[in-house]
């Protein structure tokens, strides 16, 4: 074989060259650097991408992929991180009927199939999925050890549904808007009885000297009465019960309130800055009488209204914190339980959205606000935004029945599959 090559130090060699006897000969020539012009007709991508980043005591090593992972995938139970002490199983993590992907309309929106308005799939897509491996003492030989793994991406976006999310362990977020409608007026215009009605009665710590409290306009809890316990306002000599009163007021509205859940096997979400004590000052400055059964008359009674406000105010703070297990005084820094059993559906849109599982506890990955847990962990940022708009009475319906303080501030629907996103696309129907 004949061949000639052009090597750095100039010239031409001819070679005759017997099979592989030249090779030797070759190799030992040095490379030669390439021209900006000569480069430039080259082009390349590599699919596979590396990084290091450091973050406190770890080293954190990520292995990716360089490109996109759309996901339309059904998982009939999810349990991470099972444990058993002697007596009952647990797990980290524990989501029944899990959906990623959605059948979308026209305008991108999920929408259940059998309505026929489905046009396309719309998936849950990772951009630049990776692996992500936190490395502990990594400048020593003898004491380096991985303790923690990370799946995620790039970013992460798309519907992903829970029938039931009955455990989880990480940190979870997101924002809440709670409306205490107004009543009596604009959208809810029936008047409200104060005391409770003749189907919950006898009202909350009656005595004999109030005939058990309950209204005598046969009103009921939730839509219709607020569910005091009977009292009395005063002016001078003249008096008039609760329970011969009913009356409206105006709506509060708390928005942009933050839900936070962090810590390992937890049930709940806890929703903050709602003041609930400054919401039923609010609820009571605005009170006025409507009805009357007593022998003063609901002009008469507006005329010594703000001793009756306080008064209200003061008995509705005490039945809510008793309802809430807390105290007048805490009202206003209470956090509201939200069971994470009422988290159906989630769109997810982060780049910081991820599995993970560490050997110990504190391991906090490049971007994450909190450490996560030992065991298996799910960040799931910005991950709902829950609005809740509901008549004032079903509210303190609920909290004084103590359903709030066990999550269920408003009775939202638990589990069994519930609101979950239809993702059955396709000929074969993908269920």
């Amino acid at each position: 074989m004949i061949d000639n090559y052009k090597n750095n130090r100039g010239g031409r060699k001819w070679w005759l060259c017997l099979a592989f006897l030249c090779l030797p000969s070759i190799l030992s020539a040095e490379m030669a650097s390439m021209q900006d012009a000569e480069m430039s007709n080259v082009a390349g991508q590599a699919l596979f991408v590396a990084s290091k980043q450091t973050v406190g005591s770890y080293n954190f090593y990520r292995m990716g992929f360089d490109a996109t992972l759309e996901l339309n995938a059904n998982i009939k139970e999810l349990r991470l991180g099972e444990t058993f002490n002697g007596t009952t199983n647990n797990a980290d993590i524990i989501a029944l009927n899990v959906a990623l992907g959605c059948i979308a309309n026209a305008s991108n929106v999920c929408v259940d199939s059998t309505l026929g308005t489905g046009t396309q799939l719309k998936p849950f897509t990772m951009l630049r999925p990776y692996i992500q491996v936190a490395v502990k003492n990594d400048g020593s030989r003898a004491t380096r050890e991985v303790v923690g793994i990370r799946l995620g991406a790039e970013n992460v976006s798309g519907p992903m549904s829970i029938g039931n999310f009955e455990m989880f362990s990480g940190y979870l977020s997101a924002t809440a808007s709670i409306e205490m409608q107004e009543q009596g007026k604009g959208r809810n215009p029936l008047d409200v009885a104060v005391t409770c009605g003749p189907s919950t009665g006898p009202c909350p710590n009656a005595g004999t000297a109030w005939n058990n409290g309950v209204n005598t306009f046969g009103l009921n809890e939730p839509d219709r009465a607020l569910g005091l316990n009977n009292d009395q306002a005063c002016f001078l000599s003249l008096c008039a019960q609760f329970r011969d009163l009913a009356v409206s007021y105006d709506g509060v509205l708390r928005s942009n309130l933050p839900v936070v859940l962090n810590g390992r096997r937890q049930n709940q979400a806890m929703i903050q800055n709602i003041f609930l004590a400054d919401a039923v000052d609010q609820i009571s400055n605005s009170l006025s009488i409507t009805r009357s059964n007593s022998s003063l008359s609901a002009g008469l009674i507006n005329f010594i209204l703000p001793i009756l406000a306080g008064n209200v105010s003061n008995k509705i703070k005490a039945q809510l914190a008793t309802g809430l297990g807390t105290t007048t005084a805490n009202l206003n820094t209470y956090q509201m339980p939200y069971n994470v059993q009422n988290l159906h559906q989630a769109d997810i849109n982060s780049p910081l959205f991820g599995l993970s599982f560490q050997k110990e506890a504190g391991v906090q990955y490049p971007g994450y606000v909190v450490a996560m847990q030992k065991g298996w962990s799910m960040y799931l940022p910005n991950a709902f935004s829950l609005s809740v708009s509901q008549p004032t009475t079903v509210f303190v319906s609920n909290i004084m029945s103590g359903a709030a303080r066990e999550g269920n501030v408003v009775q939202l629907p638990v589990g069994g599959g519930r609101n979950v996103y239809d993702n059955c696309w396709g000929t074969p129907v993908f269920c």
